[in-house]
Parts: structure tokens; sequence; C-alpha cells
């Protein structure tokens, strides 16, 4: 066990659920909290301020939400060590988490021994996101040569007509294949999509 306490900063925009985490936490004589936030905003701010060890971000809340708190505290800060919190399971919301950097999705229902356990195992350096986990995401975001090829027509600023005739299919599967690209890459419009296809490497400059 660490000779100095694990610092944490704790987000959450239900008072009262950040109260009960809270003295849920304070009992424990290897984790201190040294900031609380109510808000993605805040606790942006709080962790420049702080440079906590161990970060529990709610990954709903108002304002700013948790996944956008996440990737901005990651971008100028890719050592944090940031524990999801939430109430669901949802597929997209942990794969959001995962793809974003955070080290752990952990559920508000689980009780003060599973939620010690997590904080202490994130502390070690260690992830919460099982490998079957990890390969479901890898799976669910894989495209196929066909939606690749739509993607690369959308980068390249083509319209849907244009992508179908060079393609040799109908405009009205070229709408389906965006369709599936946007609901694969969790974005809503097709800026989004190519710029995941860039991140993801499926697409070079040039």
């Amino acid at each position: 066990m660490k000779a100095f306490p694990t610092r944490l900063l704790i987000a959450d925009d239900h008072v009262v659920v950040r109260m009960g985490i809270v003295s849920m936490l304070a009992i424990e004589d290897d984790l201190e909290i040294v900031a609380e936030a109510c808000d993605g905003e805040q606790a942006v701010a709080l962790y420049h301020e702080h440079r906590p060890d161990v970060v529990l971000l709610d990954v709903r809340m108002s304002g700013m939400g948790g996944i956008e708190a996440l990737r901005r505290i990651r971008a100028s800060y890719p050592e944090a060590v940031i524990l999801m919190l939430s109430t669901s399971e949802l597929e997209t919301e942990v794969a959001l988490a995962f793809e974003a950097g955070a080290v752990g999705y952990v559920l508000k229902t689980e009780g003060q021994e599973s939620l010690v356990a997590a904080i202490r195992a994130a502390a070690r350096g260690e992830h919460l996101f099982s490998p079957a986990l990890a390969l479901r995401i890898a799976e669910r975001r894989k495209l196929s040569k066909r939606e690749l090829d739509v993607l690369t027509g959308i980068s390249h600023g083509l319209a849907n007509k244009e992508i179908a005739t060079q393609l040799g299919i109908s405009e009205h599967t070229v709408k389906s294949y965006v369709k599936t690209l946007l609901e694969k890459l969790d974005t809503s419009d097709r800026a989004g999509a190519v710029s995941c296809g860039f991140a993801q490497g499926w697409l070079k400059v040039g």
C-alpha cells in the first residue's frame, strides 16, 4: 500500500450522490479527497489546480459531460488516471470512455468495497476494462472494406451520388453505408466520421 494517501478528485452533478461517495471514501485511511466538482468544466479546472492521483468522473453531468471532461483533461495531462462513474452499462458510453483514455468504468450501484478496490487498482496503474470488453469495442468499431471505401469518398468531399458512381452502387446503398458509419463511429455528421477515420489511422493525409 502507498506510504501516502491516494489523492482523489470526485466529479458528480448530483449533490446527494457526490456526498454519499465522499462519505463512503472518507473513512479509508489510504484515500484523501482533495477536491469535488459539480460538472465537467469544474472538474477540468480542479484537476489543473490539484493534480490528483485518481479522478472519479461521472459520465452524465449537466453542462460539460464526463466524456468531454475526460478528453480535455487527458489532452493536457496524458498521465491522468481517470475512472468513469455511471448508473448504466451502455456499450457506447463504455466504448467512448475506453477510447478517450479512461482506466476503468465503475457502476454507481457497486458497493463500497468494489469502488475502493477499483480506486486502489487504478492508483497502482491497473486498467479495469476487461480484455473481452476491449475486444467487443474493437469489433464494434471495425469497418468493412465497402464502409471504408465510402468513408474515403466522404473524406475527399464527394456527395453520396458521386460516391455511388465511383463505387458502382446505388445512391440509396451509399446512404445506408453512411448511416451505419455514423452509428459505428458515434458521430452525428460526416466531418466527425472523417476526423475519427484519421484518428484511427484508416484514412491517410495525401
